[in-house]
C-alpha cells in the first residue's frame, strides 16, 4: 500500500461544472494531490479528501475494483478523481464505481474488457440514502464492459441526483441487455434535475436480439409523468443498433437537441411522458436500413428545426411517426398524441412519414389538436406518405414537396427543387420567395465527430478504407490468406478446389469469390466440422462458389460464441452447395449457438439439392424472446430434395423494441422440400413477403406474425401439390394471406 501526498500542486484536472469545455486550472494553494497505486490506498486517500483536492490512480491495471467515491467538494472547489495519464489507467475485471455527494469530478479512467458485479457500471449514488449532485464525469471511455450473458441487464451509467454533468466521454461496444445510459427518477431527489449531456461519442452497439438495447434511456414508465428536465445535447451517435430505440424519452420537460445520429437503425421515442422538445438534430442514414428519426407518443410534443437525409426506415421507424393511442392507456402503453408540432424539419430522399402508425383494435385513438407546417420533403420514394387511421386531428399547412404524394397533407408542390450542399454539410434549396421559411435552418452547425468524446483517445475509422485484393490457388494459401485479412479485403479463388484441414474463422468484413474468368467454380471442401466458423464482427460475403460436404461437417458454416460479443453477417451470391454422391447430409448449411446473432442473412442464386437437413437454422424456440437473427432474405434460388425446412426461424413474445424477425422468398423455386414435416417453419416474425415463388410437392408453410405490423404478404406464389400456408396472427387466429394464385 502506498498514498503519495504532495504539495507540489501539480497540474489537477478540475475545471468548471458550468457548461464551458473545461480547463486545467492549478490546485488551489491549500489543496493535496493523493497518488495511489492499489486498492487499499485509494480507500484510505479516499476518506481524507477535503475541497480542493485530487486523488489520482496510478497507470496501469485495475482489475477486480469496486470503487467508491464518496466525498463532498464546493462550486469552488471540486474534488477530482482521475487518471495519472488518461488512457493508462485501465479498470477491468469485474469493477464498477459509485459516486456520492457534492462538487466531484471523474476525468480520464477507462472501463474496459470486464463487467460490474452489480446493476450499474458508473453510478450518481454511492446507495439508495447517498446520491450524488453537482458532479461531472468527463473524458472517460466505457469500452466493452459487458456481462457474459445478454439477457443479464445493467446499466454502464446511471444518473441520479441534480445538476450533474456528463461530457466528453467515449461509449462504444455494449452487446448486454439494459440501456448504455438511464437517468433515473425513482426519487424525488433526483428529478426535475437538471441534467447534462453533451459532447459524448456513442459508438457502435450492434442489435441486441431483444428487448432492453437502447442507448439513452430518460425515466420509466412508472415515472413519465414526471419532470426530469435533462438536456442532451452535441453527441455523436454512430450506428447504434441496439433496437428500435435509439433515446428513449419516459419522462417529462426533456430537450434533445443539436445531436448527430450516423447511419442509427432506430429512432428518438417520446414514448411515454410529454412537455418534450426535440430540435436541431441531425439524421445521416446514408442508405442503412431501418435508420429512423423521431416518433412521437404523449401530449404537447415539440419537434423542431431537424434535419433527416437518406433514412431508410419505415412504420416504427419512419423519418417521422406520429402514433395512434389507445383510450384511457395504462401508463405503460401507448397515450394519444394531443397537441403535437411538427415544424420547420427537412425530410430530404426518405422513405416514409407515418401518421396514425400502429393502429389496431387496442391502439384505435387518432392524433388530436396537432400541427405539420413549415416543413420541406423532397423525395423520390414511391410511398413516401403512410396513414393508417383518421388524421383530421392534424392540419397541414404551408410544407413544400417535389412529390406529389404530399399534395393532401397541406404540401405545395414543385416537382423540381434544387438542393446544395452548404458549407455546413446539410442540403438546401435556393433561400428565395417560398424556400425561405420552411425546412430545417440554415444556421445549423452540426457537432462533428471529432469535438465529441474524450480529447486523448481516437476513435475507430469511420469507414473501411484501403481494401486489398488476394489471389490465392491453394487450401494452404486460402487458410493463410484469411488469417492475415484485414476488415474489406477481397479474396480471389483462383484454383479449382480448396482443401482446408481446419475451419476459416472469420470475425471481421471479409469477401470470399471465385474468379470470373475460371471455367468452372471454384470448390470449398473442409476435412474438419465446418468450411466457416462465423464470429462476432463477422460480414462474410461469399460469391461464385462451389461449398462441398464431407461426412465429418456439423454444418457448413456455424455461427460459434460463448457470450454474445456482437452480431454478424452472410451475404451467399451464386453459391452451390454440393453434397457427397448418394448421402443426403442430415446437418444444416448454417447452424448457431444461442448467443449468437445475425444482423443480416441474404441468400441469392443459391442452389441446393438433395440434402438431409435445413437450410438455415434459426429457431429462437426456448430463447425467452430472444432471436438469432434480424433478416432473413432469399431471392431467385433453387432448392430441391431437402430432408428438413428451408428455414427454420423465429422468436418468442411480443415485444415492440426488436427490428425483426423478417424474412422474405422471391423468385425462389422449392422441390421436394421438407416433404414429411414443413417447407418453411416461420414463428412469430414481424416481416413477410412471399412473392413470385412455385412450391412444389413440399411441406407445409407454417407463418405466425408478431406485432409490429410490418409488410407481411403472399403474392403471386403457386402452391403445386402442396399444402396450402397456415398463416396465424399473433393471437393464434387464422389470417387470410392467400392470394394472387396462393393455394392452386
Amino acid at each position: 500500500m502506498s498514498i503519495f501526498l504532495s504539495k507540489s500542486f501539480t497540474k489537477a484536472f478540475i475545471g468548471a461544472l458550468g457548461y464551458a469545455i473545461a480547463v486545467l486550472p492549478v490546485s488551489a494553494a491549500n489543496a493535496e494531490n493523493y497518488r495511489v497505486t492499489d486498492q487499499a490506498a485509494y480507500k484510505k486517500a479516499v476518506k481524507a479528501l477535503q475541497p480542493g483536492d485530487t486523488l489520482i490512480l496510478a497507470n496501469g491495471e485495475w482489475r477486480d475494483f469496486e470503487m467508491v467515491f464518496e466525498a463532498r467538494g464546493t462550486k469552488d472547489q471540486p474534488i477530482t478523481l482521475r487518471a495519472e495519464t488518461p488512457g493508462d489507467v485501465i479498470i477491468t475485471g469485474r469493477s464498477n464505481l459509485r459516486i456520492g455527494g457534492a462538487y466531484l469530478i471523474v476525468y480520464g479512467l477507462t472501463f474496459k474488457d470486464g463487467y460490474s458485479p452489480g446493476k450499474e457500471v458508473v453510478s450518481f449514488r454511492r446507495d439508495s440514502n447517498t446520491l450524488a449532485h453537482h458532479t461531472r464525469f468527463t473524458e472517460n471511455a466505457i469500452i466493452d464492459f459487458n456481462k457474459p450473458d445478454r439477457t443479464s441487464n445493467d446499466q454502464w451509467v446511471a444518473l441520479f441526483g441534480k445538476n450533474n454533468r456528463v461530457d466528453h466521454n467515449y461509449f462504444a461496444g455494449k452487446t448486454n441487455k439494459g440501456p448504455t445510459f438511464a437517468v433515473r427518477l425513482n426519487t424525488e431527489e433526483s428529478r426535475a434535475n437538471n441534467h447534462r449531456i453533451d459532447h459524448n461519442f456513442f459508438g457502435h452497439r450492434p442489435p441486441l436480439g431483444g428487448n432492453g438495447g437502447e442507448t439513452i434511456r430518460i425515466g420509466v414508465s412508472d415515472y413519465s409523468r414526471t419532470r426530469s428536465d435533462t438536456l442532451i445535447t452535441r453527441n455523436y451517435f454512430e450506428r447504434r443498433n441496439g433496437e428500435v430505440e435509439i433515446i428513449s424519452v419516459k419522462s417529462e420537460g426533456n430537450r434533445i437537441s443539436e445531436n448527430v445520429f450516423y447511419e442509427s437503425r432506430g429512432a428518438v421515442v417520446l414514448r411515454h411522458g410529454g412537455q418534450n422538445t426535440v430540435s436541431r438534430n441531425v439524421f445521416f442514414g446514408n442508405g442503412v436500413s431501418d435508420t429512423g428519426g423521431i416518433r412521437i407518443i404523449n401530449e404537447n410534443q415539440t419537434v423542431t428545426g431537424n434535419y433527416f437525409e437518406k433514412l431508410r426506415g419505415t412504420k416504427f421507424l419512419s423519418a417521422l411517426t406520429i402514433m395512434n393511442g389507445v383510450p384511457n392507456s395504462a401508463i405503460n402503453r401507448y397515450h394519444q398524441v394531443k397537441n403535437a408540432l411538427v415544424a420547420n424539419n427537412s425530410f430530404l430522399d426518405v422513405a416514409s412519414v407515418g401518421f396514425a402508425v400502429g393502429a389496431d383494435e387496442e391502439r384505435s385513438a387518432p392524433p388530436l389538436d396537432s400541427a405539420f407546417k413549415n416543413n420541406l420533403l423532397v423525395t423520390d420514394s414511391d410511398m413516401p406518405v403512410s396513414v393508417f387511421d383518421d388524421i383530421s386531428g392534424i392540419s397541414f399547412s404551408e410544407n413544400i414537396s417535389n412529390n406529389a404524394a404530399f399534395a393532401p397533407y397541406g404540401a405545395v408542390i414543385q416537382p423540381e427543387i434544387d438542393l446544395v450542399r452548404a458549407e455546413n454539410g446539410l442540403l438546401y434549396p435556393p433561400q428565395t420567395g417560398k424556400f425561405s421559411s420552411v425546412g430545417a435552418p440554415r444556421d445549423l452547425v452540426p457537432v462533428k465527430r471529432s469535438e465529441t468524446g474524450p480529447s486523448w483517445l481516437e476513435k475507430p475509422a469511420q469507414k473501411i478504407k484501403d481494401a486489398r485484393v488476394i489471389d490465392v490457388s491453394s487450401g494452404f494459401e486460402l487458410s493463410q490468406a484469411v488469417l492475415q485479412s484485414l476488415p474489406g479485403d477481397s479474396i480471389v479463388l483462383s484454383g479449382a478446389t480448396y482443401d482446408l484441414e481446419a475451419p476459416l474463422v472469420i470475425d471481421h468484413a471479409l469477401t470470399l469469390r471465385g474468379a470470373s474468368s475460371a471455367s468452372v467454380k471454384a470448390q470449398l471442401k473442409s476435412h474438419g466440422p465446418s468450411i466457416f466458423i462465423l464470429k462476432e464482427g463477422a460480414r462474410l460475403t461469399l460469391e461464385n462458389l462451389v461449398l462441398g460436404a464431407t461426412d465429418n461437417n456439423k454444418a457448413l458454416l456455424h455461427a460459434k460464441a460463448k457470450n454474445y460479443r456482437g452480431a454478424y453477417s452472410l451475404a451467399m451470391t451464386d453459391i452451390v452447395v454440393a453434397a457427397p454422391a448418394g448421402e443426403a447430409l442430415p446437418i444444416p448449411v448454417l447452424d448457431t449457438d444461442a448467443e449468437t446473432f445475425a444482423e443480416q442473412i441474404t441468400l441469392d442464386h443459391f442452389v441446393i439439392r438433395d440434402w438431409g437437413g435445413p437450410v438455415l437454422s434459426l429457431s429462437g424456440e426456448g430463447l425467452a424472446g430472444w432471436y438469432l437473427a434480424d433478416d432473413v432474405t432469399i431471392t431467385n434460388s433453387v432448392f430441391e430434395n431437402l430432408g428438413g425446412p428451408l428455414v427454420i426461424f423465429g422468436r418468442e413474445g411480443r415485444d415492440e423494441s426488436t427490428f425483426g424477425p423478417r424474412f422474405s422468398l422471391i423468385g425462389s423455386t422449392l422441390t421436394d422440400v421438407g416433404q414429411k414435416d414443413y417447407a418453411l417453419y416461420l414463428n412469430a416474425i414481424d416481416g413477410l413477403i412471399l412473392r413470385d415463388n412455385h412450391i412444389v410437392r413440399s411441406g407445409a408453410v407454417y407463418i405466425r406474425r408478431r406485432v409490429l405490423g410490418m409488410p407481411f404478404s403472399i403474392a403471386d406464389t403457386v402452391f403445386q401439390q402442396s399444402p396450402k400456408p397456415q398463416v396465424f396472427d399473433e393471437a393464434g387466429k387464422a389470417m387470410d394471406l392467400v392470394q394472387n394464385g396462393a393455394g392452386k
